[in-house]
């Protein structure tokens, strides 16, 4: 596939990141060829849920979310997860810039008109960053609450349990 350094910028949303996309995409698409390459990004890793949501991939990111949520007891697996979040999400836009664009230039003519397509269809979703911040917020807030009360526990009292006496 043929890369447009303005297909991709309409498509991106956010033109300060287009030289990081251009270089992932390039990869991604070297001599033709759609492949599989390790891209790092930091907010992919850092934000991972919210990455997928804020590039709006919804189908990923409850794939993400499910897989994250089977695996999360297991400490090892989900921090080898996390770190390979970094390397792997960004082919997931590749992935879906190149389905639009196919859908796009089957459908649109007009070169105006594929570049403000793009744009509606690719771009980024604000809220996401927010709700990433909030739910981060939460469960911090949430983590030292249960750590005060813990702390302030008198000696020697038992966590509740749940269950009714005479269980």
């Amino acid at each position: 596939m043929q890369l447009n350094k303005e297909e991709v910028e309409a498509y991106i949303g956010t033109p300060e990141k287009l030289p990081y996309y251009m270089e992932a995409f390039e990869k991604y698409s070297e001599a033709g060829v759609d492949q599989f390459r390790w891209h790092w990004s930091w907010w992919a890793f850092g934000g991972g849920l919210f990455y997928l949501l804020y590039r709006k991939l919804y189908i990923e990111a409850l794939v993400y979310f499910l897989v994250f949520a089977l695996l999360s007891p297991l400490p090892i697996v989900s921090l080898i997860l996390w770190i390979a979040s970094g390397g792997i999400l960004p082919y997931f836009v590749y992935k879906r810039f190149k389905r639009i664009k196919a859908e796009v230039e089957q459908n649109i003519s007009d070169t105006k008109e594929r570049l403000e397509a793009l744009r509606k269809l690719g771009g980024v979703n604000k809220w996401a960053i927010w709700l990433g911040v909030g739910l981060t917020l939460l469960f911090w807030v949430v983590t030292f609450y249960l750590a005060f009360m813990m702390a302030n526990m008198p000696t020697g009292t038992a966590m509740p349990t749940g269950i009714p006496a005479g269980f």
